[in-house]
């Protein structure tokens, strides 16, 4: 099944945190997520809705997780999540990105994160 590719950008100061976003759609993708691959692209972000936790197992790089609200409020910020760990944290969603990248955005616990439409 195709994902839909927006972006997101954090209501707060402007940046863009993901210049490419995709929702991961169906069983098999909410599975495997980002499970096998060697690398991702700066500024890609995989996302889950509705997120009952994630798991890094298989996984070849640390990852920043990002939960956020139904309001899409940023509710916890977990950095660089080692390879083999499970967090397991509820919300409305999380997005997958490469380590740095809630930092790199100046992100914050309560930031509104604005996701493009899909193109």
């Amino acid at each position: 099944m195709a994902r839909l590719q927006s972006s997101i950008t954090n209501k707060r100061n402007g940046v863009v945190l993901a210049s490419l976003a995709e929702d991961a759609k169906g069983p098999w993708q909410a599975f495997k997520g980002l499970m096998l691959k060697s690398s991702i692209p700066a500024q890609y972000g995989l996302v889950f809705r509705p997120a009952q936790g994630i798991q890094t197992c298989f996984m070849r790089f640390p990852i920043d997780l990002i939960y956020f609200d139904k309001q899409n409020r940023v509710k916890a910020i977990h950095p660089a999540v080692k390879p083999w760990r499970f967090d397991f944290v509820r919300a409305a969603g999380v997005v997958e990105m490469n380590p740095g990248s809630a930092a790199a955005a100046d992100l914050q616990i309560g930031d509104e994160l604005e996701f493009s439409a899909p193109i």
